[in-house]
């Protein structure tokens, strides 16, 4: 991939991710989000942000 590229992969991966955190964190605010829907529904939307931030690639630290 070119630099542009991978800009607009991880741009688009972490997007992504906060979408689905903002997701997770609207259901959590409502009325009934202590029903095991909503729980689960939470839970999934938490899990894929979670999976999607392993997508990005991590520049290496440089050592000093």
């Amino acid at each position: 991939m070119t630099p542009a590229e991978q800009a607009a992969y991880a741009r688009g991966v972490g997007e992504a991710r906060q979408m689905a955190m903002i997701a997770a964190i609207s259901i959590e605010a409502r009325d009934d989000h202590r029903e095991v829907r909503q729980q689960a529904a939470s839970a999934a939307l938490h899990g894929l942000a979670e999976g999607l931030e392993q997508l990005v690639p991590q520049k290496p630290a440089t050592g000093a």
